[in-house]
């Protein structure tokens, strides 16, 4: 008889000599996360010892402070399916040990049987233990209703006057927290249920902002904030907050929350991703690019850092991958670095759009990413495009050498995937397959030809008129390998949805750029009737556009054609630019803007003429 004492001595005291090696783990500077799996290990084994003899009431203390350490130890190394099955077994053994048999597959029925037999004997504590890691394992679920339902069982006696409510139960819940000086344990009761009930009121106030009830998501984290939680998981609080506010339509307020979260944890990257989507949003480009910046580094400095830190519970695991998803959604450094750069060009920062595209190219690079099969053109632009907003950035830094370089790569990689004739059918539905096909041919054609007429510019640029020709040529000729039977196709859906005219009508835009800048270099080299040839095209693919018109008379002036001149440049100044038919992407609006071509003399002599006729 003897013999089950000294063994309850023996196990007590490899309970705490675990537990001590984790404590002084969890205090140094950064948490080993071998420690953890050594620990969660020899628990298990410890735990297999203890249940490998049958259950008695002197032992269940020890088995059951045994089987919370476990489960504990093994969160961020097993299943919760494992936990689960192990914290099942504990709790028949707990009801063999009192004298209860009881067998039943649902875990609410179980807890029920648990709780009625044990619930007033001095085990009290050490049930409550278990009955928090089962809240644990529920919440990282989002199993709310069963949650409800086992915080229920903890206290019959209470009168519930109001409707079920899980914060009300939360709020209210009694359990014994006292702890054994004699039976260390990895985390203290009281902490885990502070943490388990903070996690709780979020999942909750998440919940009714996936179904859209900000108002009721407000009072949910109002509660939150003044529970007990660690200051990051406070930080979320305040940018969930915010969430709420930008979803009602107040931003003023949402950026107020955002502010105290990067304030409370400044590594609350998904507030500093919010302000910068609310600044958008207000128009306020300065300040969504600084935000964009911060964000930018502050996820840089993460990701150098050496993230060896080991925990037990943390707020991401209670929370479960989509909650947290949904909390801390945050755009990959690819994609906030492509947003940084995309937004200082398109607002005049090009300087800084530069080094921000080149570092871009240069993590693909290093990432070794197709240029081609990378990208899915929704979360991050496919690769492609990437190249030629980088070209287009460094041809308004007026860099066309390097500018040159980085639309090589678009035409080489390209090149095979070109077809030689794509002929379009306005009036022929596409099945879903051929249909995404088709995209991916006219998107071929595209890029290689802006490519090129990126290229065209680069060398009109550098006073190489020649080979501007030449790429302008290129660029024609390969926009119209895509062919439409109907005239009237802009009338008709092409195909299956609106992407595809789209693509189209881009197209025809960037045909008639490519006509419109080969008609001027043939303006610069005196070749007056293909410049008119050319001009009057582009201004069929891009009607009003105000400079092709103007180089138009410009033509029509140096042959001799003086009313056609006049008539041209009364049009041009009489009417405003017509409104874009199409929003065209990045790296195609640049040309005709920067055109350097000088109408003043044009414009004088106009002006004399048409004077001339008045008298």
């Amino acid at each position: 008889m003897s013999v089950v004492p000294c063994l309850v001595d023996k196990w007590s005291e490899e309970n705490n000599s675990i537990v001590l090696t984790w404590k002084q783990n969890e205090r140094g500077l950064e948490p080993n996360q071998g420690v953890l799996k050594r620990c969660c290990s020899e628990s298990r084994k410890l735990l297999q010892k203890i249940q490998g003899i049958p259950a008695a009431p002197e032992r269940l203390a020890l088995e059951m402070t045994v089987s919370y350490n476990t489960f504990l130890f093994s969160l961020s190394v097993s299943e919760a399916s494992e936990i689960e099955a192990g914290l099942t077994h504990s709790l028949l053994r707990a009801l063999e040990a009192a004298g209860s048999q009881v067998s039943c597959s649902d875990p609410v029925q179980l807890w029920e049987a648990v709780l009625q037999t044990l619930g007033s004997s001095v085990c009290v504590p050490y049930v409550h233990k278990l009955l928090l890691i089962q809240w644990m394992l529920w919440l990282m679920q989002c199993q709310l209703e069963r949650v409800l339902a086992l915080l229920m069982q903890t206290d019959h006696k209470r009168e519930r006057s109001a409707p079920l409510n899980l914060q009300t139960e939360t709020r209210n819940l009694a359990l014994s927290m006292e702890e054994d000086s004699s039976l260390m344990v990895a985390m203290a009761a009281k902490d885990l249920k502070d943490l388990l009930h903070v996690c709780t009121v979020i999942c909750q106030g998440v919940e009714q902002m996936k179904m859209e009830k900000y108002f009721e998501a407000l009072d949910i984290f109002q509660e939150a904030k003044g529970l007990p939680s660690p200051r990051r998981l406070l930080a979320q609080i305040h940018n969930l907050t915010g969430q709420s506010f930008a979803k009602r339509g107040q931003p003023h307020c949402a950026l107020h929350f955002y502010r105290k979260a990067v304030e409370v944890d400044c590594a609350c990257h998904s507030a500093l991703y919010q302000s910068a989507l609310v600044f958008r949003q207000l128009g306020n480009t300065k300040a969504e690019m600084e935000a964009l910046h911060l964000l930018y580094s502050a996820v840089q400095l993460q990701s150098d850092k050496n993230s060896s830190c080991a925990s037990l519970v943390s707020p991401a695991t209670l929370l479960g991958g989509e909650q947290m998803t949904f909390i801390s959604r945050v755009p990959s450094p690819s994609l906030i670095l492509h947003t940084l750069a995309h937004t200082c060009v398109s607002n005049g920062s090009i300087s800084d759009g530069v080094e921000y595209y080149l570092d871009l190219l240069a993590s693909l690079q290093t990432d070794g990413k197709d240029i081609i099969h990378t990208g899915d053109g929704t979360s991050f632009p496919r690769i492609p495009v990437v190249y030629l907003e980088a070209g287009f950035a460094l041809l308004k830094a007026k860099r066309f050498s390097d500018a040159l370089v980085v639309c090589e790569d678009v035409v080489t990689s390209t090149l095979d995937f070109i077809p030689e004739r794509l002929m379009l059918d306005a009036d022929e539905k596409q099945n879903v397959a051929s249909y995404d096909v088709i995209l991916q041919n006219v998107d071929y054609v595209l890029w290689a030809g802006a490519a090129h007429l990126l290229q065209a510019q680069a060398h009109w640029n550098l006073k190489d008129t020649k080979e501007a020709i030449t790429n302008f040529t290129r660029a024609i000729n390969t926009v119209v390998k895509v062919f439409i039977k109907q005239k009237d196709w802009k009338q008709k859906h092409l195909g299956n949805t609106e992407a595809l005219v789209e693509r189209i009508m881009t197209l025809e835009v960037a045909k008639g750029q490519a006509l419109a800048g080969r008609g001027l270099c043939f303006l610069e080299k005196g070749q007056l009737k293909e410049a008119l040839r050319d001009l009057h095209l582009s201004l069929q693919m891009t009607p009003g556009c105000k400079t092709f018109k103007m180089l138009l008379s410009e033509v029509l002036w140096r042959l001799d054609r003086r009313e056609e001149a006049s008539a041209h440049w009364r049009e041009t100044h009489s009417t405003s630019d017509a409104p874009k038919s199409v929003n065209l992407p990045l790296y195609l609006q640049l040309w005709p803007d920067d055109t350097t071509f000088d109408f003043s003399e044009l414009k004088k002599k106009v002006v004399e003429y048409i004077e001339a006729k008045k008298s």
